[in-house]
């Protein structure tokens, strides 16, 4: 049984619908419509949710289905990923204000470079998080 089948599974066995489901762990009707049409997943804060709210083993909810634990797998590696570039590119501006101020050597070309890639990371993580709240 999927996660999709599990989620429907719970709702149907506690006499609720999508409306109620949802708001019981906080999101919105149209996620749990996804997650039972399989054509989303939810992320690993939401299948806490669930397992809490109505008294379900987390690894009963997602053991069999191996799209959903390798989902929660990548998406755990990539915050992790997209945190430190940009630990690293702050480590760069700073390490470029340090040879300003002590070498008197500046490199606006590099600084540029750099801070352009730390908007892109920062864009990345913020469009992520604000993709999440939909969903």
């Amino acid at each position: 049984m999927n996660i999709s089948e599990k989620i429907k599974n719970i709702r149907n066995t506690e006499n609720l619908t999508q409306e109620k489901f949802a708001e019981r762990i906080n999101v919105s009707r149209n996620a749990v419509a996804k997650w039972e049409t399989n054509r989303g997943y939810p992320d690993i804060q939401n299948l806490i949710n669930i397992s809490e709210t109505f008294n379900i083993n987390l690894d009963d909810l997602v053991k069999e289905d191996n799209l959903v634990k390798n989902k929660l797998i990548a998406a755990s590696s990539s915050r992790k990923w997209h945190f430190l570039t940009i630990l690293y590119l702050i480590a760069i501006v700073l390490y470029i204000f340090y040879f300003l101020i002590f070498h008197k050597i500046f490199m606006l070309g590099f600084l540029i470079a750099t801070l352009f890639m730390l908007g892109i990371e920062t864009y990345v993580i913020i469009k992520d998080k604000i993709y999440k709240r939909k969903n």
